[in-house]
């Protein structure tokens, strides 16, 4: 069987059709999604804060970091479990295909780090810092590229914070300049604020006019 082929103006329909089925899908889903990980990962930050300046500093307290895996995770597979029966029934698109596999990546790029960084410990070299660096850059980029799919202007600028946000932290890094309590942690908060929080929250509302 002979394939059809599309001339340029039914391609761009189809790949507009695609993106339009994505954006349905992902304001009735990824709305809450993206809102239990914001807030999950600003409330640890938070508390591993105040840990830190409540006992002056104390390195056992970045120990809390690992709440944002077990209370995040359970949260997300009753969060998908809830939103199953709401979410259209529609084919699995390439764009849906794309999106997917964005955050697949990130989530093993963060669970790679996480193993490395645990394997340094036993040779006395502490390099979880590498985590904080890419809970900016990471979660920056693909909220910013997962924007530009939906053309969810939020998403790209809260995106553009982050990945700005994450490079003056790498810099500092490598530049020997110490990453204080004081401002670290409320630069990692207000990074899933526009990354996650702020763009879940107009998910959700344009999910529910569109219902």
């Amino acid at each position: 069987m002979e394939e059809k082929k599309l001339n340029s103006q039914e391609s761009l329909e189809l790949i507009t059709s695609m993106i339009n089925k994505t954006k349905r899908k992902m304001r009735v889903g990824q709305g809450n999604l993206l809102l239990w990980w914001g807030y999950v990962s600003a409330i640890v930050g938070l508390l591993v804060g105040v840990s830190l300046l409540l006992t002056g500093g104390n390195p056992a307290c970045n120990w809390l970091w690992f709440l944002i895996w077990i209370v995040g995770g359970i949260g997300m597979l009753i969060i998908n479990r809830k939103d199953k029966g709401r979410i259209e029934k529609e084919p699995f698109t390439y764009v849906d295909r794309i999106t997917s596999n964005l955050w697949g990546t990130i989530g093993w790029m963060f669970a790679l780090g996480t193993i490395l960084s645990i394997a340094f410990l036993f040779f006395g070299k502490d390099t979880w810092v590498i985590m904080l660096v890419f809970a900016f850059l990471l979660g920056g980029f693909g909220a910013s590229v997962q924007g530009f799919i939906l053309q969810e202007k939020s998403m790209v600028a809260g995106g553009a914070f982050g990945l700005v946000a994450g490079t003056f932290v790498l810099c500092c890094v490598l530049s020997d300049i110490p990453l204080k309590v004081w401002w670290i942690i409320p630069l990692f908060v207000l990074c899933f604020v526009a990354t996650m929080i702020i763009p879940g929250h107009i998910l959700n509302a344009k999910a529910k006019k569109q219902c």
